[in-house]
């Protein structure tokens, strides 16, 4: 056995940590970042960190998955409940993932047609944080009386 504990792959061996954060983008969007393995050993704070985000009066919240290494059925179920529960709310829940694993997961289950899902955190912003009217193409009238972009 003690040929084993000295071997070189026995010291790279370790359990991905969870950790969950909470942070308020703008008043309306609040960002819940995770990692590590979402289990339902670690549902229940996953669950917690997503009811934090609603207390700070955000309109949605973006859990991003992008740093997750597992998801479990028990993880999944907090994310449907939690949706359901900020609809009812008038508010909405978003994933960001782009694991395929995950996202076939999501697929397969019909969890797709629930959980609103980006690839990217980036892709995700684009569409829930408006663009100031500066940065949008504005429209505008000719001469001629036609109608072209700025």
């Amino acid at each position: 056995m003690h040929g084993l504990r000295n071997a070189s792959y026995a010291r790279r061996v370790y359990l991905d940590e969870f950790r969950a954060a909470v942070a308020s983008l703008t008043r309306e969007l609040a960002l819940v970042s995770v990692s590590g393995e979402l289990d339902s050993y670690t549902a229940g704070c996953l669950q917690a960190r997503i009811d934090e985000a609603g207390t700070v009066g955000a309109d949605t919240v973006v859990v991003d998955l992008s740093e997750i290494s597992f998801v479990d059925s028990a993880a999944l179920g907090v994310l449907v409940r939690e949706t359901k529960r900020l609809e009812g709310r008038g508010h909405s829940l978003v994933l960001v993932t782009n694991d395929p694993r995950t996202r076939r997961i999501i697929e397969v289950t019909g969890l797709n047609r629930v959980l609103r899902t980006y690839a990217t955190l980036h892709d995700a912003l684009a569409v829930l944080v408006p663009r100031p009217a500066a940065e949008r193409g504005r429209t505008l009238t000719s001469a001629g009386g036609g109608v072209e972009a700025a």
